[in-house]
């Protein structure tokens, strides 16, 4: 009959702790080697450290989308927001030079406006609400702001632009 010894018991004690101490270490380190070289990698197209763990906190994996947004100078905390509304970076820099913040770029651009185009309406004192109205009558920023200091709405505007009147 087989019996167990307390030297039997204490190797078996010592070898479950090293395996379990093993289990958690080996994962460990495959990790932390794994990103230093994914870190040294990004070092190697000028990210500095603690720039690629802000991009990377930010939702940006891929380094050369990284790069198109540190391109068109956004840091990782502006560009995110951006990205998640699927606008690249050219194009976010173009709204951002206008002067419209994301959430206004999200719903012109939901209208199909440009970032100069929305600029151009909103330099002629036009909401969205007010640009999408005159642009649904036919008309661009700078005629429909003759029109309206006539003191047109869009529908009239264009009921006499038919009748051949100028603003």
């Amino acid at each position: 009959m087989f019996t167990f010894s307390a030297i039997h018991t204490s190797s078996a004690r010592r070898i479950l702790f090293f395996s379990l101490v093993l289990s958690f270490l080996i994962p460990y380190f495959i990790v932390f080697l794994g990103e230093k070289a994914f870190i040294r990698h990004w070092e190697s197209y000028g990210f500095a450290p603690e720039q690629t763990r802000e991009w990377l906190d930010n939702g940006f994996k891929s380094m050369d989308k990284a790069k198109q947004w540190r391109a068109e100078y956004f840091k990782p905390e502006e560009a995110g927001p951006w990205m998640l509304m699927d606008i690249g970076p050219g194009e976010a820099s173009e709204w951002r030079e206008a002067g419209i913040k994301l959430s206004e770029a999200a719903e012109w651009r939901r209208y199909a406006f440009t970032p100069s185009l929305a600029s151009e309406w909103r330099s002629g004192g036009f909401s969205i609400g007010d640009s999408i109205a005159w642009r649904k009558h036919g008309f661009e920023a700078g005629e429909a702001t003759r029109w309206r200091e006539k003191g047109m709405s869009p529908a009239a505007a264009a009921q006499a632009k038919l009748g051949g009147g100028n603003p």
